[in-house]
């Protein structure tokens, strides 16, 4: 059983009202019938999330009337006020976790809602419990899983557009993930490469939530938010008879946030089997088919500070592309430490159609890419379907990257007009 903490924030008064009210809503309060609310925010985690108490007084607060005609925000727990002056009525009362919960993140995402009745001349106290909107994915592997193991991809996918990616060569080994629909089963997808002989293994599983008594919400057999999520990889022993590794091994289990109870998940293996190797083509590896036939050239890994970005030279940056059968497609995807620079990279795209370098942008023939970078003062060109060289700037970006501290990755990922695919990582680290 985990020991979990809750911090109950007391707000203290402070100078003035930051919130969206108009003035002339202010000035009706005096002729209208009145009372006032006293709001206490707490923070539901585990003791294995936690974070510091001062973290929580950032979360911004909305109170809305049941009609919808009156509303307050406030920039931040801390800005509210000991005693809120509201007019009668019933309210629903929100505060979250600052900015959007985004489908993947790389830190928890916490939201609490609170009905609320103001009555006339009377303080109303009321506490909204912010709990975890997303879930907590985590990966691990063995000590003789990374023994035999080259490289490997592993992908968990919920049925939506966007799966969890924990390659070997993005080094990623946890997610926070917003199941956005009611899902009962994940589909993983495994596919890695032997060090011994290179050959490639491929395993795809279904993991179904079992039934239980306890859970972080409600009884459910779906998976859903406050849920931890761990899968761990390891290998059967070798076959007696060929000597050869065929098989890794899949298990799975769910940690409940708020009770602390670890339950299996349920593994059903749908494919577990071993390949040949690179003349064994299988669209899970991110390097299959003709090794020779693709050839990524990554620069050195770059460091930058903040001032530096304005200035550095973008060639740094550059990821030479080579395809000897021709360029199908360029996926190029960016995973970073910041979630802020996450949510900034969705933003500022959003009215580009095909640019979303959050879940993958598809960069052969993408002329909105050309136009989206050229909003921001930069230039790029793009290949053609079937051209056999390219070069991806990265250094068009470090001006953007620079406003936020932090290690981005960019994640390239070449096909060739053949279904050869291989993939390769530039880290750019931005320092304050």
């Amino acid at each position: 059983m985990k020991i979990y903490n809750t911090f109950i924030i007391g707000l203290m008064t402070v100078a003035g009202l930051a919130s969206c009210v108009s003035e002339d809503i202010k000035s009706n309060l005096d002729k209208t019938a009145t009372g006032r609310m006293a709001l206490d925010v707490s923070l539901l985690e585990p003791q294995s999330l936690t974070r510091a108490q001062e973290e929580a007084l950032d979360f911004p607060v909305e109170v809305v009337s049941e009609d919808g005609t009156y509303s307050v925000t406030y920039e931040s727990v801390e800005d509210v006020p000991a005693s809120v002056v509201l007019p009668v009525g019933n309210y629903t009362v929100t505060s979250h976790t600052a900015g959007k919960c985004l489908k993947k993140r790389t830190a928890p995402y916490y939201e609490g809602t609170s009905p609320m009745e103001i009555l006339n001349q009377t303080t109303t106290n009321v506490e909204v419990v912010c709990k975890m909107k997303n879930s907590h994915i985590q990966v691990n592997y063995n000590d003789e899983f990374l023994s035999l193991f080259d490289s490997w991809t592993v992908t968990i996918n919920d049925g939506g557009e966007t799966a969890l990616d924990f390659s070997s060569n993005s080094n990623r080994k946890e997610y926070y993930w917003l199941f956005e629909n009611e899902v009962e089963s994940l589909t993983l997808n495994f596919s890695g490469v032997l060090k011994s002989d290179g050959s490639t293994i491929n395993a795809q599983s279904a993991l179904t939530k079992s039934m239980v008594d306890e859970r972080y919400d409600d009884d459910t057999k779906y998976f859903r938010g406050g849920d931890e999520l761990i899968v761990n990889f390891g290998v059967l022993p070798a076959d007696p008879k060929t000597g050869k590794i065929t098989t890794v091994t899949i298990n799975a289990s769910v940690v409940f946030t708020e009770t602390g109870d670890e339950m299996k998940v349920d593994v059903t293996d749908t494919e577990n089997t071993q390949g040949s190797g690179q003349n064994d083509p299988n669209p899970q590896d991110p390097q299959t088919g003709d090794d020779n036939a693709i050839a990524i050239t990554l620069p050195a890994p770059v460091t930058l500070s903040a001032a530096e970005s304005a200035t550095a030279d973008p060639t740094s940056g550059d990821v030479i592309m080579n395809a000897t059968k021709g360029l199908k497609s360029v996926m190029v995807k960016v995973e970073s430490s910041s979630d802020e620079m996450m949510e900034q990279l969705a933003a500022v795209a959003k009215g580009y159609e095909g640019v979303d370098l959050v879940n993958g942008c598809e960069v052969v023939g993408n002329q909105n890419l050309v136009a989206f970078l050229g909003s921001l003062g930069k230039e790029i060109t793009v290949p053609a379907e079937g051209d056999t060289d390219y070069t991806f700037p990265v250094g068009q970006f470090y001006l953007f990257l620079g406003l936020l501290p932090g290690t981005h990755n960019f994640i390239m990922t070449v096909t060739d007009m053949e279904g050869n695919q291989k993939s390769g990582t530039l880290q750019v680290t931005i320092t304050e």
